[in-house]
């Protein structure tokens, strides 16, 4: 799963893309090339909008030069206003300049594009969640509840945007619904998050061990990232044992 499509998971997946496309293009020369053969023919010309936005990720692998990334992202929209991929990271180093406005219109534009990209439908409320506007990202989740990957997450985030918020008597049912099925990671996570809001960090730490001895690293980091960003995590230190008689 993943918030906001971070740059190295996209950047994997441009590389591999662009490995996979060369290895299958070796693979096609190799199988129909007989023993002796003339030279095959030249390769085609790279798109320069992509040729541009190799360079932005150049720039932010060598130098993290987000202001000269996002400027070749520009370049390759430019060029190629369908590029949806090239409104993603751009989107991305937004958020990390915490530009959200400008993000927020990129996502938008990518989801135009692709307008049954699930992950897409997430990154719009999670900008909102982001600057702890938990009413207006609220809504957002709401249709990504019902979906087979995503549902259990968006769940937990209108969970947290309650609680959040001071609705605690609707975060307090949605938290009766998590204990009812109780085999999602949101099960650990919201009574984690209901245990912080209540200044019961013992529970909260019972919680959040549990589940990391149940779910996969990545899948911990994810949830737990949500309480990063409302401010219940890190928990506070535990008081200090007095040294007086």
């Amino acid at each position: 799963m993943i918030r906001l499509l971070p740059l190295v998971l996209l950047l994997c997946c441009l590389n591999c893309a662009t490995l996979h496309a060369q290895n299958a293009q070796a693979a096609t020369t190799s199988a129909a090339a007989p023993a002796a053969t003339p030279p095959a023919p030249a390769a085609k010309p790279v798109d320069p909008s992509s040729q541009a936005m190799a360079k932005a990720i150049g720039l932010m692998n060598s130098k993290n030069d987000i202001d000269g990334a996002l400027d070749q992202l520009t370049q390759a929209i430019k060029l190629n206003p369908k590029n949806s991929a090239a409104y993603v990271l751009r989107a991305s180093l937004y958020c990390q300049k915490k530009l959200y406005p400008q993000a927020e219109a990129d996502f938008k534009s990518a989801l135009a594009l692709d307008p049954n990209n699930i992950v897409l439908k997430l990154n719009l409320p999670e900008i909102k969640f982001l600057q702890k506007q938990y009413d207006a990202a609220r809504p957002g989740y709401i249709p990504l509840e019902k979906d087979p990957d995503m549902g259990d997450f968006a769940s937990y985030e209108v969970f947290l945007c309650d609680l959040a918020s001071g609705h605690e008597a609707v975060a307090q049912k949605e938290l009766d619904a998590f204990n009812k099925a109780s085999e999602n990671p949101s099960y650990y996570y919201s009574n984690a998050a209901w245990s912080i809001a209540h200044k019961n960090y013992t529970d909260a730490s019972s919680w959040l061990n549990s589940a990391g001895n149940i779910y996969p690293t990545r899948e911990n980091a994810y949830y737990a990232e949500s309480l990063i960003y409302v401010g219940y995590l890190p928990l506070p230190a535990p008081p200090q044992a007095s040294n007086s008689p």
